[in-house]
């Protein structure tokens, strides 16, 4: 969570560059050569026109148009490496080879094989060759081969390290920059507009709650598994509920779990959302923020609500995920 100061460790990633241990996110590995034809096909992002040292965001949807992941896949030339939450690679990766019939693909659960480190901050990419945002490389750090992307999500210059976990020790202290916790780090990426799978959303969620669709989902590509149900989402309805982000107007910082009732209603009626992700923002004045799932027709931007939290209440301002003005990829 923390290595001792919580504000030195967040000074780190606004000023300057710090080191994240990200053993929460696992690997599946994709090979073979109809890997990245398969993977367009199974996925809800365009992937046929990715190239080597390209990577892209996408949904898997199951043929009900609901969530069973949400991946980062990278072609690194020789294979695809897919980043993914570490609770669902195994899962994921048992589906996507249920699909594959004839095709020159093996999807492998590489978990216990790639270390994930990320390196975030203005100086992040000090001893990285220079990446443009959605590029990725093959770097030598410590005498190790690591692939590295650039992925800008907590309001600054971001770097996802693929890392074999037999040189994980060494390439860690090859970076030689000081280490962020999960706390610092949580506080960047709600900043940064960054919801994560299985703490924001996760399995069984509709793609059009996740706030995400224009990252993850293309319009205009051929079928997969789902597609219909999110095609018809996006062009003739809307989702019931929608992941927004919230301003609070006083001090108060809700928890995660607190519920959401429309302004006024302190005392009656339904809850219309749930907070899953909150924190004090050091780039706002220390102002609390928070991500909450809303009923869709009481989220639009603006939108005053009440949220309650261990008998206290406060007045809130829904708005867009990001809350810094330069925003964040996710």
């Amino acid at each position: 969570s923390t290595l001792g100061s919580v504000e030195v460790e967040y000074a780190l990633l606004r000023r300057d560059r710090g080191r994240f241990d990200a053993a929460m996110r696992g690997t599946i590995v994709v090979e073979g050569d109809d890997a990245r034809d398969f993977m367009d096909r199974m996925l809800s992002q365009k992937l046929a026109d990715i190239k080597p040292g390209m990577w892209a965001s996408a949904f898997l949807v199951d043929r009900t148009g609901r969530l069973q992941g949400d991946l980062k896949v990278f072609d690194t030339g020789a294979s695809l490496l897919v980043d993914i939450d570490i609770h669902q690679a195994a899962t994921v990766a048992t589906t996507l080879d249920g699909f594959i019939f004839t095709e020159d693909v093996r999807v492998t659960d590489a978990s216990d094989r790639w270390h994930r480190i990320e390196v975030h901050g203005p100086e992040a990419g000090t001893g990285f060759e220079p990446l443009e945002p959605m590029r990725g490389c093959t770097a030598t750090i410590a005498g190790h081969e690591v692939h590295v992307l650039r992925h800008d999500r907590l309001g600054v210059p971001g770097y996802d390290l693929f890392v074999s976990m037999e040189h994980a020790a060494d390439v860690w202290t090859g970076l030689d920059c000081g280490t962020t916790g999960w706390f610092a780090y949580n506080m960047a990426r709600i900043e940064g507009g960054t919801p994560m799978c299985n703490i924001d959303f996760g399995p069984g969620t509709l793609p059009h709650e996740t706030g995400l669709v224009p990252s993850r989902v293309s319009f205009n590509k051929g079928c997969y598994p789902g597609q219909e149900i999110v095609a018809r989402l996006e062009h003739r309805g809307r989702p019931k509920q929608i992941l927004r982000g919230l301003r609070m107007q006083g001090d108060a910082l809700p928890v995660a779990g607190s519920q959401v009732h429309p302004e006024g209603g302190e005392q009656l009626g339904q809850p219309i959302g749930v907070v899953t992700s909150s924190t004090l923002s050091p780039m706002l004045g220390s102002a609390p923020i928070a991500f909450a799932m809303l009923r869709t027709n009481a989220s639009e931007p603006g939108t005053s609500v009440c949220v309650h939290d261990e008998g206290d209440s406060g007045i809130a301002v829904t708005g867009p995920l990001e809350f810094l003005d330069s925003g964040a990829g996710s």
